[in-house]
Protein backbone atom coordinates (compact mmCIF):
# COMPACT_ATOMS: atom_id res chain seq x y z
CA UNK A 1 0.00 0.00 0.00
CA UNK A 2 1.12 3.42 -1.20
CA UNK A 3 -1.55 5.62 0.72
CA UNK A 4 -2.84 5.56 4.13
CA UNK A 5 -6.31 4.27 2.57
CA UNK A 6 -6.96 0.75 0.57
CA UNK A 7 -9.73 2.35 -2.25
CA UNK A 8 -11.12 5.99 -2.90
CA UNK A 9 -14.10 6.11 -4.55
CA UNK A 10 -15.06 8.90 -6.82
CA UNK A 11 -18.46 10.00 -8.75
CA UNK A 12 -18.63 9.42 -12.66
CA UNK A 13 -18.85 13.39 -12.52
CA UNK A 14 -15.51 13.86 -10.72
CA UNK A 15 -13.97 10.91 -13.36
CA UNK A 16 -15.60 13.21 -15.81
CA UNK A 17 -14.16 16.47 -14.47
CA UNK A 18 -10.49 14.89 -13.40
CA UNK A 19 -10.61 13.68 -17.20
CA UNK A 20 -11.26 16.74 -19.07
CA UNK A 21 -7.85 18.29 -17.69
CA UNK A 22 -4.88 18.04 -19.56
CA UNK A 23 -2.67 18.02 -16.58
CA UNK A 24 -0.90 15.94 -14.57
CA UNK A 25 -3.65 15.16 -12.09
CA UNK A 26 -5.13 13.69 -14.44
CA UNK A 27 -2.16 10.98 -15.64
CA UNK A 28 -2.29 10.17 -11.76
CA UNK A 29 -5.74 9.59 -11.51
CA UNK A 30 -5.65 7.28 -14.58
CA UNK A 31 -2.53 5.30 -13.01
CA UNK A 32 -3.80 5.02 -9.60
CA UNK A 33 -5.08 1.74 -8.97
CA UNK A 34 -6.61 2.13 -5.47
CA UNK A 35 -9.04 5.53 -7.40
CA UNK A 36 -12.33 3.54 -8.50
CA UNK A 37 -15.49 4.95 -10.01
CA UNK A 38 -18.50 4.39 -8.04
CA UNK A 39 -22.15 5.17 -8.84
CA UNK A 40 -24.35 6.93 -6.71
CA UNK A 41 -27.32 4.48 -5.91
CA UNK A 42 -30.04 6.23 -4.43
CA UNK A 43 -31.70 8.95 -6.19
CA UNK A 44 -33.41 10.22 -3.07
CA UNK A 45 -29.84 11.34 -1.47
CA UNK A 46 -28.75 12.82 -4.97
CA UNK A 47 -31.89 14.78 -5.50
CA UNK A 48 -31.73 16.36 -2.13
CA UNK A 49 -28.09 17.12 -2.34
CA UNK A 50 -28.54 18.91 -5.87
CA UNK A 51 -30.64 21.74 -3.80
CA UNK A 52 -27.55 22.48 -2.02
CA UNK A 53 -26.24 24.34 -5.85
CA UNK A 54 -23.06 22.93 -5.56
CA UNK A 55 -21.07 21.91 -8.90
CA UNK A 56 -21.90 18.46 -10.29
CA UNK A 57 -18.91 16.83 -9.04
CA UNK A 58 -19.10 17.81 -5.48
CA UNK A 59 -23.14 17.10 -5.75
CA UNK A 60 -21.96 13.68 -6.69
CA UNK A 61 -19.44 13.11 -4.08
CA UNK A 62 -21.20 14.50 -1.25
CA UNK A 63 -24.44 12.34 -2.09
CA UNK A 64 -21.67 9.28 -2.67
CA UNK A 65 -20.47 10.04 1.06
CA UNK A 66 -23.75 9.87 2.28
CA UNK A 67 -24.78 7.00 0.64
CA UNK A 68 -21.77 4.78 1.58
CA UNK A 69 -21.24 6.56 5.21
CA UNK A 70 -17.22 6.76 4.11
CA UNK A 71 -15.48 9.84 5.11
CA UNK A 72 -15.31 12.80 2.11
CA UNK A 73 -12.04 14.29 0.66
CA UNK A 74 -13.22 18.07 -0.51
CA UNK A 75 -11.48 21.43 -0.26
CA UNK A 76 -13.75 23.76 -1.92
CA UNK A 77 -15.39 25.82 1.00
CA UNK A 78 -18.62 25.61 0.23
CA UNK A 79 -18.69 22.02 -0.43
CA UNK A 80 -17.30 21.58 3.46
CA UNK A 81 -19.91 23.66 4.46
CA UNK A 82 -23.07 21.73 3.11
CA UNK A 83 -21.23 18.25 3.82
CA UNK A 84 -20.39 19.50 7.46
CA UNK A 85 -24.19 20.48 7.54
CA UNK A 86 -24.88 16.69 6.95
CA UNK A 87 -22.24 15.27 9.25
CA UNK A 88 -20.19 13.69 6.82
CA UNK A 89 -16.74 13.42 7.84
CA UNK A 90 -14.52 15.25 5.72
CA UNK A 91 -10.51 15.78 4.93
CA UNK A 92 -8.87 18.04 2.42
CA UNK A 93 -5.38 17.57 0.54
CA UNK A 94 -3.50 19.29 3.44
CA UNK A 95 -4.83 16.51 6.00
CA UNK A 96 -4.30 13.50 3.53
CA UNK A 97 -0.60 15.04 3.04
CA UNK A 98 -0.07 14.99 6.93
CA UNK A 99 -1.76 11.55 7.16
CA UNK A 100 0.60 10.20 4.82
CA UNK A 101 3.57 11.79 6.51
CA UNK A 102 2.58 10.78 9.69
CA UNK A 103 2.41 7.32 8.60
CA UNK A 104 5.74 7.20 7.05
CA UNK A 105 3.94 7.13 3.05
CA UNK A 106 5.78 10.16 2.50
CA UNK A 107 8.96 12.28 3.43
CA UNK A 108 9.22 15.90 4.26
CA UNK A 109 10.55 17.02 1.15
CA UNK A 110 8.22 14.40 -1.14
CA UNK A 111 5.04 16.48 0.65
CA UNK A 112 6.43 20.04 0.24
CA UNK A 113 7.04 18.81 -3.29
CA UNK A 114 3.72 17.21 -3.67
CA UNK A 115 1.95 20.88 -2.73
CA UNK A 116 3.92 22.81 -4.72
CA UNK A 117 2.38 20.70 -7.77
CA UNK A 118 -0.61 20.74 -6.34
CA UNK A 119 -0.40 24.34 -6.55
CA UNK A 120 0.87 23.95 -9.99
CA UNK A 121 -1.90 22.48 -11.59
CA UNK A 122 -4.52 24.94 -9.86
CA UNK A 123 -4.95 24.53 -6.26
CA UNK A 124 -5.41 27.09 -4.20
CA UNK A 125 -4.46 27.97 -0.90
CA UNK A 126 -4.31 30.70 2.00
CA UNK A 127 -0.64 31.89 1.89
CA UNK A 128 -1.41 31.86 5.90
CA UNK A 129 -3.14 28.44 6.04
CA UNK A 130 -0.36 27.13 3.95
CA UNK A 131 2.38 28.56 6.18
CA UNK A 132 0.44 27.27 9.20
CA UNK A 133 0.08 23.85 7.71
CA UNK A 134 4.10 24.03 7.06
CA UNK A 135 4.63 24.71 10.88
CA UNK A 136 2.47 21.99 12.08
CA UNK A 137 4.13 19.33 10.34
CA UNK A 138 7.54 20.51 10.22
CA UNK A 139 8.58 18.30 13.37
CA UNK A 140 6.98 15.43 11.74
CA UNK A 141 9.53 14.71 8.94
CA UNK A 142 11.04 11.40 8.37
Amino acid sequence: MSNFVDVVYIPPAVKKELSQKNDGVKEAIERAEFIKVREINHQTILDEVKLAKLDRGEIEAIALALETGLDLIIDERLGRRYAQSKNINIMGLLGILKINLLNGFISYVELLYMLEEFKEVGFRLNPRLEKSFLDSVVGLKN
